[in-house]
């Protein structure tokens, strides 16, 4: 996938998480990619160290998660 469809198609995710009133944080460190409920607040964080890919793929995961809860 080229570079400029693969940042739209995470821009298209991090939109469909905001739908369903998702925070999402890139951030570094040594850490799996998920979710997590905050104070009543829900984030999803991802690993920006990860390559685009990674972040889409674990994004999509994460998305059918929530959808099927």
């Amino acid at each position: 996938m080229s570079k400029g469809k693969s940042r739209y198609h995470l821009q298209k995710l991090v939109d469909k998480l905001k739908e369903f009133e998702y925070t999402v944080r890139f951030e570094k460190g040594n850490f799996n990619s998920g979710y997590c409920i905050l104070e009543n607040k829900k984030v999803v964080v991802i690993n920006k160290f990860h390559d685009i890919d990674s972040r889409i793929d674990n994004l999509r995961k994460i998305l059918s998660i929530i959808v099927n809860k």
